[in-house]
């Protein structure tokens, strides 16, 4: 078997000793077939967008490298997620290589796995990391999917007390700390956090039994109000986008009905775009005690912390000024 062939069949392999098999694979190298990954290792043009091979790849150049980030993730079972590209985390400084993001840091052996063929971080480490770098899509479909827990994720923050962000960290945990399975979600949570609302709990198994059925019926809210007996509902298009969707939001409205319950839905764009309408809303269907006693006025920011109480009279001047319509004709949208 020539060393082309060896490299078809594995799809990765060390750099070969013979002359003769160097320059067959120098000459794939030029041609575009194969890839110099890292140094001594020959990856199969093939599999260049494979995460999987990047992987590999490292850990057959450093076998102790700790694969960290998205990869981490999906490499435990995490789905749905797409990765870019692959944190690897060593002992020293060391410079990216295509699709390969270096990183200096040493953990503690309790926040590390082997995955059989090498090292990879726990994923209440990986989503503690991932969030820390802005990555919060990737952490909510971890707690969705159940593959860590915000319990997880509090005990790894104790063993990384020393890790450099150690306080964005604990930011991270407030974050999730209702466990969000999306962004939009982790987006409300902190709004009804930063005004002040109160007596709501985030994904609360909630097991509903309707009368004249002896099974109860799980759900779980985006945010549930007890003592109201109301489930606030963040329909984003990324979930609730196909028949199948429609058809099990009608049924899980029923359920609720059923019980005596009220859904309020919201889209992200809905609360992004008139977050204090939204908040007058919400705040008309609770209980004084769990209501502010003013609503602050909030605008959007587009990222982490995501929301900041503005003065509403200076808002409402400067719309005036900039944006309010010259005629007296209204636009509907």
């Amino acid at each position: 078997m020539t060393a082309l062939d060896e490299l078809q069949t594995a799809r990765l392999m060390r750099a070969p000793r013979t002359s003769s098999a160097r320059r067959q694979v120098t000459a794939a190298v030029k041609a575009g077939r194969a890839l110099r990954p890292l140094p001594g290792i020959i990856m199969s043009a093939q599999v260049r967008d494979d995460y999987r091979a990047w992987v590999f790849a490292t850990w057959m150049w450093r076998p102790s490298a700790i694969v960290a980030g998205r990869a981490a993730l999906c490499l435990q079972g995490v789905e749905g997620i797409t990765v870019q590209s692959v944190d690897v985390l060593l002992p020293y400084t060391y410079a990216d290589r295509g699709r390969l993001r270096y990183r200096r840091c040493e953990l503690s052996p309790e926040l590390v796995t082997d995955r059989g063929h090498g090292p990879v971080v726990m994923p209440a480490a990986a989503a503690l990391l991932l969030g820390v770098q802005g990555d919060l899509e990737a952490v909510c479909a971890a707690l969705k999917q159940r593959i860590t827990t915000v319990s997880d994720m509090r005990q790894a923050r104790a063993l990384l007390r020393c890790h450099p962000d150690a306080r964005k960290m604990d930011r991270v945990l407030r974050y999730v700390s209702q466990s969000p399975w999306s962004v939009a979600e982790l987006e409300v949570h902190e709004l009804l956090r930063l005004v002040g609302i109160t007596g709501w709990t985030g994904n609360p198994k909630l097991i509903l039994h309707p009368s004249g059925h002896e099974r109860g019926r799980i759900c779980y809210p985006d945010a549930a109000f007890e003592a109201e007996k109301l489930a606030l509902e963040v329909a984003s298009e990324t979930y609730h986008n196909n028949s199948m969707a429609f058809a099990m939001d009608t049924l899980r409205a029923r359920w609720f009905a059923a019980e005596g319950w009220t859904q309020m839905p919201v889209t992200p764009v809905q609360v992004r775009r008139d977050p204090n309408a939204f908040l007058a809303d919400l705040c008309s269907r609770l209980n004084s005690r769990h209501r502010p006693s003013e609503l602050p006025w909030v605008e959007y920011t587009g990222r982490a912390p995501f929301w900041r109480i503005v003065d509403r009279r200076a808002k409402e001047a400067q719309w005036w000024e900039n944006e309010a319509p010259l005629s007296q004709e209204s636009e509907v949208w």
